[in-house]
Parts: structure tokens; C-alpha cells; sequence
């Protein structure tokens, strides 16, 4: 049986022997831990998901602790953190309450206590196994399929092969593909895009060939093309489908031999870029109907990944709503959080615009919603109607009041969240994807803090 990799805790604080004291005490109880005297230069990684616990001190130079806590949270990241300060005031505490500090310790410190509290709350936040929350370059999930996409993208970016990412609009193809090139033995080379729905079919050679002075009206001087920008790196041709017969001739030549042309140059250029397509069209209809060419297809599809649409993963719904609000929040404000009545609104919601449009309602969100929570009827009302018109919607005569049906709605959902947690209210929390104070208080007023079966 593989060995469960141990958890990564990281300490924040510009004193050099109080970092060697506590690293050193955890270590020597079995834990993992390093420290880190710059927060500039922490933040990044622990944003990256480096670390399963951030303990940091409140006063440093360089950027105080609620700053360096505001920073983690901005990026998305909901690592647990605990506080550790030697100027503890009862508003020092209330604030770092209001930011979801996992902890509060108040120095000097016992050495055992700091274990313990370390290991109670490792325990706490520990994810179980099938609910992880994956992550690749700017991409996260906590859904299966693209927990099978990483893995993919992992095995077939150190390798020079040619990649068809395929998937509807707005699903996250152009991040997939920075992913490969990230992971990729290029990653420090140039990664170049090109939307070739997005440029004239006339001047879609120059974007990506590059052309000579006089070449044509209009081209005053030489300008290199994008393949030839892209160097050693990697070149990425979204909604390649888009590209014109004539086009797709230019580029099999190139895939074939490496070569290409300025337009009105008649001297060959080397392509070394490694290129990634995209198309939110299917490509073999295309070809069945004549309008793209079968050898250009087979050159592009050697191997393709599928990006599914965001409705058939809903359990990254939440996940990417709640990422995307804590990224737009202004700064020195708490980001909202979704209630479990939102959470199901927003799942029965089928997402045409799939992420994208989910990007946009959670910076919307983000910058008008003033308070701690956001209900259901604070989402759109495209999303609200489309929920209350969904499958289980009753007629006008059958219909709760909206108040009754919202206090029935969130009893079901969190008794339904504690029996499969088994009765761990804790643990229901965390399947959830609640703040535990928030879930302990909506709970108690439903009286199930208790018993979940009255």
C-alpha cells in the first residue's frame, strides 16, 4: 500500500530564530515543515497549493499577517491558516475570526500545545480522498472527469506530440493549453496564441507567418509572425476550425516539413514550436462535409483531450464561484460566501456560457454583493427562474411561500449533508463547502446540532 504523503505545514515570520524554533519543534513531533521569511515570496506558493497548513505571525515588516492572510484568500486559495502573535488583542482576535483564521495562539507558546493545535487542525481541514480539490497551472476542479483530464495533460506535456483540445466555448481550452505548455519541457519559452476565429481571413497569413515590407497595401515594414515569435516554445491556434481551406493547405506544409513563408518572401523559415489547437467545432463533420481537410485533421489530432462542459460537472460549480469570487472581491473586503439554497440553484442551472459566464456572474457578484452570505435570490434571474421552471417545480397553487420553501429547502439539503457525513458536523461542513461557523449556525437553526433525525 503507497504511503500517505505527509502534510506540508509552512511558517511565516521575519525572525530567523523564532522560524528555526518552530519548525524544529513540529518536526521533531513527525510533522513537515519549513519556514519562510518573506511573505512576497511565500504567498505565490501557498496560493499554488503547496502547503495543507500556513501558520504566520501578525507583525512583519515586509507585510503584516492579516495582509498576507487577505492575499492567500485573493487567490482563490482556502488553506487553513493559523495566527500567532505576541501583541493579542480581543480586536486583533475578532478580525481574524472575520478572516476564517483556522487558529489564534497568543505567545509564548507551549511547545506541545502548538502541536496539538497544529495536528487538530491538519485533522480538521483534512480533504478525504474522493473530494480533493485537483489543481493544474490556473485550472482547479474537485470533479472526476477533469481529475482524468490533469492526469492526461500530466502524461502527454513533457512529450512533443501535438495536442486537440476539443470542447465547447467557454470551457477552459486556452487554460488547458498554457497548462500543457507549463508542464511541458518548453515551459520556459515563449507560448504564443493565436484566435484564428478572431482575425480576418486576410490577414490570418501575416498573423502567423509574417510578412515583408511591401508584401502587400498597408505592410511598411517586416513584421515576424507568430510561429516565428513562438520560437523553441509553444504555439497555440485557438478555434483552429475557423481557418479557411486555403490556410489549412499553408499550415499541413508546415506540420509536414517545419517550413513556411513570409508573405512576399520567397526564402524558407524553421518552425521548432510545438502547437496546440482548439476547436469548439467537430472536425471530423467538417471533414465528412468537405470544409476541412482529413490529412490537415489526423496531422492536428494525434492526441486529443476533451474538455467537458461545465453542467455535466457540477460538483466544480460552487468550487469555481466561490474561487472566482474570493479572486475579484476588493481588496479589504471579506468575500461572500454561497448559501447551500444558491449552491443547488446554481447546479440546476445548465451554463451555456460554461465557465466564462460563470467567471463573469462571480465577478459581478464579487464587486456588488455587500453582504457576508448570497442567497438564491441574489443570483441572477436567469439562474432563479430556470431553477424554480426546473424539473421538481410545482404549480402556482402547490408553491410555498418563497421564505417557507427556502427554510425546507436548506432543512433537507443539511440533513441529507449530516447523515452522509455521519452525523460529523464537521465533516458535513466540509462536504459542504461551508465555513464551519456558518454551517453550526444555519444548522442550530434548523435544530439539528443535536439529533439530524428530528
Amino acid at each position: 500500500m503507497a504511503k500517505k504523503p505527509r502534510q506540508k505545514i509552512l511558517f511565516i515570520d521575519d525572525i530567523p530564530a523564532l522560524c528555526e524554533e518552530m519548525v524544529t519543534t513540529l518536526c521533531n513531533e513527525g510533522l513537515e515543515a519549513e519556514s519562510n521569511l518573506s511573505p512576497l515570496d511565500a504567498i505565490p506558493k501557498v496560493v499554488r497549493g503547496d502547503y495543507d497548513l500556513i501558520i504566520t505571525g501578525m507583525v512583519i515588516a515586509e507585510l503584516g499577517g492579516f495582509e498576507i492572510i487577505r492575499s492567500i484568500r485573493g487567490g482563490g486559495c482556502r488553506v487553513p491558516i493559523i495566527m500567532v502573535t505576541g501583541f493579542g488583542t480581543e480586536q486583533s482576535a475578532i478580525e481574524a475570526a472575520r478572516l476564517g483564521v483556522a487558529d489564534y495562539l497568543t505567545k509564548p507558546i507551549e511547545s506541545k500545545e502548538l502541536v496539538a493545535r497544529v495536528r487538530r487542525v491538519l485533522w480538521e481541514h483534512a480533504p478525504s480522498p474522493p473530494t480533493r480539490h485537483k489543481s493544474l497551472a490556473r485550472m482547479i476542479s474537485g470533479d472526476a472527469k477533469m481529475n482524468t483530464v490533469f492526469e492526461k495533460v500530466k502524461t502527454i506535456a513533457p512529450t512533443e506530440s501535438r495536442v486537440l483540445i476539443l470542447g465547447e466555448t467557454g470551457c477552459g481550452k486556452q487554460l488547458l493549453a498554457h497548462a500543457i505548455h507549463q508542464q511541458s519541457q518548453r515551459s520556459e519559452q515563449p507560448f504564443v496564441e493565436v484566435n484564428c476565429a478572431a482575425i480576418p481571413s486576410n490577414l490570418l497569413e501575416s498573423e502567423l507567418f509574417g510578412h515583408e515590407e511591401g508584401a502587400f497595401t498597408g505592410a511598411s515594414k517586416k513584421r515576424i509572425g507568430r510561429f516565428e515569435a513562438a520560437g523553441n516554445g509553444t504555439i497555440f491556434l485557438d478555434e483552429i476550425g475557423e481557418l479557411g481551406f486555403e490556410l489549412q493547405s499553408k499550415l499541413l506544409h508546415v506540420l509536414d516539413s517545419g517550413k513556411y513563408t513570409r508573405v512576399g518572401s520567397g526564402k524558407d523559415q524553421i518552425s521548432h514550436a510545438r502547437l496546440v489547437s482548439a476547436t469548439n467545432r467537430d472536425l471530423m463533420k467538417e471533414v465528412e462535409l468537405g470544409r476541412f481537410r482529413a490529412d490537415l485533421y489526423y496531422r492536428l489530432n494525434v492526441i486529443s483531450i476533451e474538455l467537458p462542459p461545465l453542467r455535466e460537472r457540477p460538483g466544480d460549480i460552487s468550487l469555481l464561484a466561490q474561487h472566482f469570487v474570493n479572486q475579484f472581491v476588493p481588496e479589504g473586503r471579506q468575500p461572500p460566501t454561497f448559501t447551500p439554497s444558491a449552491v443547488e440553484m446554481m447546479r440546476l442551472y445548465p451554463w451555456p456560457g460554461n465557465v466564462r459566464e460563470l467567471q463573469n456572474f462571480a465577478e459581478q457578484l464579487a464587486v456588488l454583493h455587500r453582504n457576508t452570505h448570497i442567497e438564491a435570490t441574489d443570483l441572477p434571474s436567469r439562474i432563479v427562474q430556470h431553477g424554480l421552471a426546473g424539473p421538481n417545480a410545482v404549480s402556482s397553487k402547490e408553491r410555498l411561500p418563497f421564505r417557507k420553501a427556502k427554510d425546507q429547502f436548506e432543512r433537507e439539503y443539511l440533513l441529507g449533508v449530516i447523515q452522509d457525513a455521519n452525523g460529523n458536523l464537521a465533516e458535513a461542513a466540509r462536504l459542504s463547502d461551508m465555513d464551519r461557523a456558518q454551517f453550526y449556525r444555519i444548522a442550530k437553526r434548523h435544530g439539528l446540532t443535536t439529533n439530524p433525525d428530528s
